[in-house]
């Protein structure tokens, strides 16, 4: 818990110049899942800006993106339930900030997805089974990563909730 409040800390007293390379990092690397850049601009913006909420606006002005860019996207991470809007006192634009709990909660997604997954590779390979005519190999291989991952997943997520929870 420690570290990473002392990464919190280093992140608010980081210069804005600073806070732009951790971002522009960080939306790199959240591309290579196949998620827009922005998205991961916004993602990462919203980790380390000052004050934990920003406006349309800030996000416009503080990341250099238009405004289609921010709608589009906020509402994607709206959808996915990694930020929540609230209302700041006194101004009238709806402000967006990390939903608290959210990374956790997006990772059980995945997990529910890889257990679905899971249910669907031993069904094909039952049906392969069956029919004795194709190499099972693959699929059998699949089947056991994603029964691992399904098993092992959550106990992580377990470890980690009692860790930093």
């Amino acid at each position: 818990m420690v570290g990473y409040l002392n990464r919190v800390i280093y992140y608010q007293k980081m210069s804005y110049e600073n806070k732009i390379d951790f971002v522009e990092a960080f939306s790199l690397k959240v591309e290579e899942t196949g998620r827009p850049r922005i998205y991961g601009q916004i993602l990462g913006w919203l980790l380390v800006c000052e004050p934990d909420h920003q406006s349309f606006s800030d996000l416009m002005e503080n990341l250099n993106i238009s405004k289609a860019s921010v709608s589009n996207i906020t509402r994607i991470l709206l959808e996915t339930g990694l930020i929540e809007k609230i209302r700041v006192p006194g101004e009238r634009q709806i402000h967006f900030k990390l939903k608290k709990g959210a990374l956790s909660d997006f990772f059980q997604r995945q997990v529910n997805i890889v257990t679905d997954l899971t249910q669907i590779l031993n069904s094909g390979l039952e049906l392969l089974n069956k029919e004795g005519e194709t190499d099972t190999t693959r699929i059998t291989r699949a089947v056991e990563f994603h029964s691992f991952l399904a098993r092992e997943i959550p106990l992580l997520m377990e470890k980690f909730n009692s860790e930093f929870n």
